[in-house]
């Protein structure tokens, strides 16, 4: 299977990414420039994060959760030469849903990096995380 996305100058650094496949898109700039779209390593982050989140929400929705919060910090390290490889991720899972269980989160986190998640499994470096299990009681993060 191949995927394609295609990436159109605009101005300066900055580039619209088009999804071939599905039709999305997104803004891709160079060093972050406030109030511009994400420049491509924190995309890279976001990718990771989406990718595993989405393999996450699916694990829960086989499982009949009604899942109702859900929220993923991803943090990277990375050298402080060019390229500036990054050498470890931090994931911080977030969630609240009636039914989720430590032992249901460490299964869905296993099966997303382990199984289904492209960009986990693309990306070199460690990967590190961490859950927290809202109180369904409690009222969502703003």
């Amino acid at each position: 299977m191949t995927k394609k996305v295609t990436l159109r100058w605009t101005k300066e650094r900055e580039f619209i990414a088009y999804d071939n496949d599905e039709g999305g898109a997104v803004g891709v700039t160079g060093p972050n420039p406030p109030g511009k779209s994400m420049g491509a390593s924190h995309l890279l982050l976001a990718a990771l994060g989406g990718c595993m989140g989405t393999t996450i929400i699916a694990v829960m929705h086989k499982r009949r959760l009604n899942i109702e919060f859900f929220e993923i910090e991803v943090t990277g390290e990375h050298i402080d030469k060019w390229p500036m490889t990054f050498t470890h991720y931090h994931l911080v899972y977030r969630i609240k849903g009636e039914g989720v269980t430590n032992k249901i989160m460490e299964t869905a986190i296993y099966l997303a990096h382990e199984r289904y998640c492209t960009v986990s499994s693309s990306t070199s470096g460690e990967k590190s995380y961490e859950y927290e299990i809202l109180p369904v009681e409690a009222p969502a993060p703003a």
